[in-house]
């Protein structure tokens, strides 16, 4: 479980009376140290073949069991992209607590491919 301290974090919508429907942001450092399952994507042959290099940025969205339930490239190669979102959506996490109840949470993370 992970405890988050409410002034580390900035609500990414709304939230009801209880907070429940509210979507916490979170560094991606906080993310991947929450991380219980954590895969670094394979740097795909053809890319390797070719000497391509760059980097691949998504938005996260895990939800409040700690499973990923959201992952969104804003930026990257189409032939980098998907080794990436092969991997991210292994992932999991320890359930985001705020205030005693589990939190959904959204963070953004680069990955770098370089040979």
């Amino acid at each position: 479980m992970v405890l988050l301290a409410l002034l580390a974090m900035a609500p990414a919508q709304a939230a009801d009376s209880t907070g429940a429907n509210q979507v916490v942001v979170v560094s991606s450092t906080t993310l991947r140290q929450a991380a219980t399952v954590y895969q670094e994507p394979e740097y795909p042959a053809a890319a390797r073949q070719f000497r391509l290099s760059g980097e691949v940025v998504v938005v996260l969205i895990v939800a409040e069991d700690g499973k990923v339930e959201n992952v969104k490239i804003t930026e990257g190669r189409p032939i980098l992209n998907q080794a990436v979102l092969r991997a991210v959506r292994k992932w999991s996490f320890s359930p985001f607590v705020v205030d005693g109840h589990p939190r959904k949470v959204k963070s953004t993370i680069s990955f770098n491919f370089k040979l």
